[in-house]
């Protein structure tokens, strides 16, 4: 989405938890957005701050916030190995009327063949290479790097520190833990979970659950 450049475009943060803050840093390190409120359902959260923006309360004030005309949101959820809330908050703000902005860190470097989707992701230092392909809501954290060719699916989140070699794939709803590295041309199949440090040599199935020097299944995710 374009944007006159002599404004910043009013959103809102959905989720105020530890992802938020990395998330409105990185928005306030540009000149392209302004986090004006975040929205969450727990109380606590209610009549804080995250880096100066306040916590308004829960999904009900959205409602408000359209009033004031902000129709823009960004993902403040991260996971730490289902994305299946980051993906319904995602998809619910979407069908209430409001467009997803993509964030983009300063520091992160970014081909200029690559292509990132709607609600895309890119935290401080990660590195998304040419001719990669990231779908809608993609979260590539802290120094994450995802090489040539590389396609990822919708909703998946690369933790801090993983590296995707070349030609990797990877499917939707996929959590790939902190550290994890993925060698060139493995296929990861959809709602996978790659634990934290693994190192992943061979194909994953859908819903497998790996984790080891390589990378074995441990389980199902549903298990």
């Amino acid at each position: 989405m374009n944007h006159p450049l002599n404004r910043l475009v009013e959103c809102v943060v959905l989720g105020a938890g530890g992802h938020s803050l990395s998330v409105i840093d990185a928005i306030l390190g540009g000149d392209r957005l302004r986090p004006v409120a975040i929205v969450d359902q727990r109380e606590e959260t209610w009549g804080t701050f995250v880096l100066g923006v306040p916590g308004i309360g829960n999904d009900e004030q959205l409602v408000r916030l359209r009033q004031r005309g902000v129709t823009s949101f960004v993902n403040g959820i991260g996971s730490s190995r289902s994305t299946a809330l980051r993906k319904r908050l995602f998809l619910g703000a979407q069908s209430s009327g409001f467009s997803s902005e993509s964030v983009i860190h300063p520091s992160s470097i970014v081909s200029t063949s690559a292509h990132c989707g709607v609600g895309a992701q890119l935290m401080a230092r990660s590195v998304v290479g040419p001719n990669a392909r990231l779908a809608e809501n993609v979260l590539v954290n802290t120094g994450a790097i995802v090489e040539h060719d590389c396609r990822i699916g919708a909703h998946t989140h690369l933790a801090s520190g993983v590296v995707l070699a070349g030609g990797v794939t990877v499917g939707q709803d996929v959590h790939v833990g902190a550290g994890a590295i993925v060698i060139q041309g493995i296929c990861i199949g959809e709602r996978a979970v790659i634990a934290a440090g693994a190192v992943v040599v061979h194909d994953v199935a859908a819903d497998e659950v790996v984790m080891g020097v390589p990378a074995k299944k441990s389980r199902s995710v549903a298990a």
